[in-house]
């Protein structure tokens, strides 16, 4: 931010180059009092990315060294601006009621009470926005014959802010329901973790996609991007998943957010496990939940559940080892036993299960029996 100042009458212009050190101030008082040491110093001009900022300075007290650190503060502030914080931080300037400095600083610093409408740029436009995003129902029928203009009127005297050409400028404060949203960035989602579950949400007419899992901050970032309190407020249009094979297992009645997030971060989990998701897919096949909340405590309860990765031979020794038999029994009784036959035979009394993706049993009570041809189909 650069201010030019005079005294006097001398057409001379000395400018500034903010933020400022005192010797710099030191050099600029010098160059002022060469030119009229006796009078007021008048500021002449501003060159900065924020748009009519000398409009609301222009009354400041130059000769006052706390007002010139004051300055120092807001050429910091506006120097962090990107052109769209520029562009809201003037329309906000215009919007409010402006008496010095002080009332400047905290605008800037409290930019995110304000909202920026893109390309409302008079009282039509913004009749039209109005009407596009419900704040006032109508037949589409009827809508060209509308007064767009009396409509855009009308809000904006209710409500203030300001006209830029770059868009409307308002508090956030003054947005009704259904433009709660607008000025809002996109929530963020760490774009490294994979998606496991979207779920399509609405609020009216404002939408968005979901992806889980996700952290408490993305989800309360688009609990504002949407409006609302909390996800209850919202409607599930469309759930799915994106692991082959688990979106046909899961049941998509009852579904919540929190539920959904909760079953995404566990089988988040089991992916960094061989075979933990398989055991997952087999026991939602077997056990076959009504309700996406049944499906989640399946999930939360997997240590019940086991994967048989051997064959019926290698199962019959590994129920003798469950029953205490060591290697050296095994070995001794190897020959004279049908391992085979015996595994066969557990595993019905286990109630093992085959499924697609594999054979599984529970642990803390065997699924109930079939015939042992059921189980190796």
């Amino acid at each position: 931010m650069i201010i030019y100042l005079t005294r006097g009458q001398s057409p001379m212009r000395i400018p500034l180059h903010f933020p400022i050190t005192p010797v710099e101030i030191g050099e600029a008082c010098a160059k002022l009092d060469a030119l009229d040491s006796g009078k007021t110093t008048r500021l002449m001009d501003i060159v900065s990315p924020v748009k009519k900022l000398k409009n609301y300075l222009c009354s400041i007290d130059l000769d006052n060294p706390g007002e010139i650190e004051k300055l120092n503060g807001l050429a910091q502030r506006v120097d962090a601006l990107d052109e769209a914080k520029a562009a809201l931080f003037t329309g906000a300037l215009d919007a409010e009621s402006v008496n010095g400095l002080d009332d400047v600083l905290r605008i800037v610093d409290s930019l995110d009470d304000y909202t920026i409408i893109s390309e409302v740029t008079g009282d039509r436009e913004l009749g039209g926005y109005l009407v596009e995003h419900g704040f006032l129902q109508c037949p589409e029928e009827l809508r060209p014959y509308l007064d767009y203009v009396s409509i855009g009127a009308e809000f904006y005297s209710a409500h203030g802010g300001a006209y830029e050409l770059e868009g409307y400028v308002l508090r956030r404060s003054e947005l009704p329901p259904c433009l709660s949203r607008v000025g809002l960035p996109e929530p963020w989602r760490d774009e490294n973790r994979d998606e496991i579950l979207c779920l399509e949400l609405e609020n009216g007419s404002q939408q968005y996609t979901l992806l889980l899992p996700a952290d408490d901050e993305y989800l309360d970032d688009v609990c504002k991007y949407l409006g609302i309190e909390g996800f209850a407020e919202a409607r599930i249009a469309k759930a799915s998943c994106s692991v082959p094979y688990l979106s046909d297992l899961l049941p998509w009645d009852c579904v919540s957010v929190e539920d959904a997030n909760e079953l995404a971060l566990a089988v988040e989990e089991m992916c960094k496990t061989d075979g933990e998701l398989l055991k997952f897919c087999s026991t939602l096949e077997v056990e076959q939940p009504n309700t996406f909340q049944a499906a989640l405590e399946l999930a939360m309860g997997l240590d019940d559940y086991e994967r048989i990765t051997e064959g019926t031979y290698e199962y019959g020794q590994s129920v003798l080892r469950r029953i205490g038999a060591d290697d050296e029994v095994i070995d001794t009784i190897d020959g004279y036993m049908d391992f085979e036959r015996f595994g066969e035979a557990m595993m019905a009394e286990d109630g093992v299960r085959q499924t697609e993706f594999g054979l599984i049993r529970r642990l803390s009570e065997p699924f109930p029996s079939q015939e042992q041809g059921q189980i190796f189909q």
